[in-house]
């Protein structure tokens, strides 16, 4: 029996060598294969993201322009060459406005002047744009301010970092 286990023993002691190193790149592997899986869901949520970035950032594009297209088209039936101070004021309506608060009173009274304006040569059409432009000029203000008032979005990424520990020199 002692000569069994001597011819044995060997071979046991291979086997549990054995076992041991290959359940250890059996370990590794499994925490090799989890920390992909980690870093592609990181890497798919920063791509889904920037994709929801990018399309807020399109989203809030689109909003503000109908404001302000609406805003110049009723400018451009404004625009004439015989009220030079009305057309200049209007070239700095904005966005950005870069009109004073004096400077948007006297609009204002300028393009009420101009609806009431009972002259023949006055369309009606530029009648109503000169009613309708202070108050598109209010919500393109107000758009403008709620776009620059929202609250941006970023993504920030924490690693664990294993630190060095130095010994404390004696």
């Amino acid at each position: 029996m002692d000569e069994v286990i001597r011819i044995l023993k060997p071979a046991l002691i291979g086997a549990a060598i054995a076992f041991a190193t290959s359940w250890f790149w059996y370990v590794q592997n499994l925490k090799s294969k989890a920390k992909e899986r980690r870093d592609l869901a990181f890497s798919d949520m920063v791509r889904r993201t920037a994709e929801l970035e990018k399309q807020i950032a399109v989203l809030g594009q689109a909003v503000q322009p109908i404001s302000v297209a609406f805003q110049s088209m009723l400018i451009k039936e404004l625009t004439h060459f015989h009220t030079p101070v009305m057309d200049d004021l209007m070239t700095r309506i904005g966005p950005p406005s870069t009109l004073t608060v004096e400077e948007e009173t006297e609009l204002a009274a300028a393009l009420k002047e101009r609806a009431e304006d009972p002259g023949q040569h006055i369309p009606q059409s530029e009648r109503e744009a000169a009613l309708m432009l202070p108050y598109v000029i209010r919500r393109a203000k107000a758009e403008v301010s709620v776009q620059n008032s929202l609250p941006e979005m970023r993504l920030v990424a924490i690693t664990k970092v294993a630190e060095e520990v130095e010994p404390a020199e004696k």
